[in-house]
């Protein structure tokens, strides 16, 4: 399961990368930032490639949102994203393989999206998918045998636009420990989170107004000759 997993998100990683605009009808540049607000769920019970979904023991939920991200858009589908998250462990729920502990879990993360909308007609704009590869830096107070952790992200997501600046998005990652090593380490987790996102462009009004010729007078007439050249 464990290598299916990583497999899958490398094969969408390499298609993403080797991705060639020319597929595109146009190249279209939806937004030049984009901020979301999103509820976060922690699954860090460590078995993060088996039981994914069993939320009443293992997945860490709060009431109140969460996470908070930041995305500013490049060129050709790309873009990237820094992000904060934070969250409560309660003892009820699994955690590394054990129950009864509280704590605290908080990440930091820096990523590189790519919208696979760029690879199909711009008629399906409401619907924008991606993947996404980043590093990051993980604070449990409990659960692991490093508290500070550095990490490797792989995931996808998707956003639904419900108007030009408004939608939702879902997305899902893994944290793959960097120290200790990748494989095994309890420092392995999955994180998911869904919330609101708005974006919008940068303003197109780049030259100041007293650059621009806003009265008749101002442009270039033909002045009217006198006859006799007075």
């Amino acid at each position: 399961m464990q290598k299916s997993l990583l497999s899958f998100i490398f094969i969408c990683l390499v298609h993403s990368l080797f991705a060639q605009p020319y597929k595109t009808i146009k190249q279209y540049t939806p937004y030049k930032w984009m901020v979301n607000v999103s509820w976060n769920v922690i699954d860090d019970d460590g078995r993060p490639y088996t039981n994914m979904f069993d939320v009443a023991n293992t997945w860490q939920t709060e009431y109140y949102p969460n996470k908070v991200s930041v995305d500013r858009y490049l060129k050709n589908g790309w873009s990237v994203e820094a992000a904060a998250s934070f969250a409560q462990y309660k003892a009820g729920k699994l955690i590394n393989g054990n129950f009864g502990n509280a704590g605290i879990f908080a990440a930091l993360d820096v990523n590189a999206k790519y919208s696979l909308y760029q690879l199909y007609a711009p008629r399906m704009r409401w619907v924008e998918p991606y993947t996404i590869m980043g590093l990051g830096y993980t604070f449990r107070s409990i659960g692991s045998t490093a508290p500070h952790t550095p990490v490797l992200n792989l995931g996808a997501g998707v956003n639904f636009w419900f108007t030009k600046n408004i939608g939702i998005q879902i997305q899902s990652t893994g944290k793959l420990s960097i120290y200790p090593f990748f494989i095994g380490s309890d420092g392995n987790y999955f994180q998911h989170s869904a919330g609101i996102s708005y974006r919008w462009n940068e303003s197109k009004r780049n030259k100041s107004d007293f650059d621009k010729k806003r009265y008749p007078w101002t442009r270039d007439n033909k002045r009217y000759k006198s006859k006799g050249g007075h």
